[in-house]
Formats: structure tokens, C-alpha cells, sequence
């Protein structure tokens, strides 16, 4: 049994999509973040880091959210969530969902914990926002943002005019902009991310947080 490690809303919400989109069966475990359970030993060995996601699958175990996505779709070529290898389609397949957990991700983050995150969700907890990081994480995120908006235009989906595991991870990270508000100046990630919430599988993956 695959056994998906969780806590919504964060990027364990990228790994519950692709397991609903390849429909996997799998067992979801919450790791209860406000009350600390991500510290605890046991879950320390299969995340050493102490965050969400992290997958249990038969002969593996993982983390890391781009990760997951990449590994369940190579798992199962014949869903056609990917392009195929050694083609141009595939180069930017690749560049893509790198882009959404070292380029958009950031900015989002670093907007979010300086302007938005609970002080007693701080690390210490009580630390103070620190508005010279928001400001930054949004300047960041604008250049990021633009740079999406003119590949998108008028396209449905980033590569090839088909769905793929990159439309998931960049479109996490339109979830988080949306949740933050970055998005708002930006209508070709809104209207993109408004088409990716009409898939029943986004639709399981992020119930409650749409």
C-alpha cells in the first residue's frame, strides 16, 4: 500500500494530485504540523527535515514534492503525463517542474512567512515579520510570474497542448499565489490555474482549499 505523508494546505497537496490523477490507492497519514508530530522520531527517519509530503511506496520510501510527482508519473508512462524521453517536449517538461520548486515556490514562501504566517507558527515562534523579505519575496515573484504569463498566453497547458505533471507543479504554485494573493495581478495564471481547478483529481486533491 502506498501511504501518502500529509498536511494540507502545503506542497503535500502536489503528491495527493498525482496519486489522484493516476488513481493509485493509497492511504493518506496526516502529520499533525501545529501539534508537532513532524518532530517525532519516527517520522524524523523518513523525513529527516521534518516537512511534508513524504511517500511510503512497495520497495521505497521518499520526500521532496517535485520528486514524488516526477517518480509516480515515470512509474506509470502509459497515464501520458509526461513527453517522451530525448525530446524537446521533454526538455522543457523537465525545465518546468524544476521551475515550480526552486524559482516559484521561493518567492511565494518568503512572502507568505514574512506578511502572512501565524507568529506562533515562527521559527522561534513570536519572531516578527520581517517586511523587507515580503517585499522582496513579492518583487521576486512578479519577475517569475511574467516570465510564466508570456509562455502561457493562450495555452491550456505549459508543454506540448497537453496536461502534464508540470501543469501540477506550477499549478501548486499558482494554489499558494492564489492563497497569498500574489496572483491577482496576473490573469493568464488565473485564468490557467481557474482551468486546472475543473480536474476532478485537483478537485480531491485540494478539498476544502479552493
Amino acid at each position: 500500500m502506498t501511504t501518502l505523508y500529509e498536511w494540507p494546505p502545503t506542497r503535500s497537496q502536489r503528491a495527493k494530485w498525482i496519486l489522484e490523477e493516476l488513481q493509485i490507492d493509497y492511504q493518506s497519514h496526516p502529520v499533525n504540523l501545529p501539534e508537532g508530530e513532524q518532530d517525532g522520531a519516527e517520522y524524523r527517519g523518513l523525513q529527516p527535515l521534518g516537512l511534508v509530503p513524504a511517500l511510503e511506496a512497495d520497495g521505497y520510501a521518499m520526500f521532496e514534492s517535485v520528486a514524488i510527482v516526477l517518480q509516480l508519473i515515470d512509474e506509470n508512462p502509459g497515464q501520458n503525463l509526461a513527453p517522451q524521453i530525448g525530446t524537446s517536449e521533454r526538455a522543457l517538461y523537465y525545465q518546468w517542474c524544476v521551475f515550480a520548486g526552486t524559482e516559484m515556490d521561493p518567492p511565494i514562501m518568503m512572502y507568505f512567512n514574512n506578511s502572512m504566517r501565524p507568529l506562533e507558527h515562527m521559527h522561534p515562534p513570536g519572531t516578527p515579520h520581517d517586511p523587507t523579505q515580503a517585499a522582496l519575496g513579492k518583487r521576486q515573484f512578479t519577475d517569475r510570474a511574467e516570465i510564466l504569463s508570456s509562455v502561457l498566453g493562450d495555452r491550456d497547458y505549459l508543454v506540448g497542448g497537453q496536461f502534464s505533471g508540470a501543469d501540477i507543479l506550477i499549478g501548486h504554485s499558482c494554489f499558494m499565489a492564489t492563497f497569498t494573493g500574489l496572483i491577482t495581478d496576473y490573469p493568464v495564471l488565473q485564468n490557467y490555474y481557474q482551468k486546472l481547478q475543473k480536474r476532478p483529481a485537483f478537485q480531491r486533491a485540494y478539498d476544502g482549499y479552493m
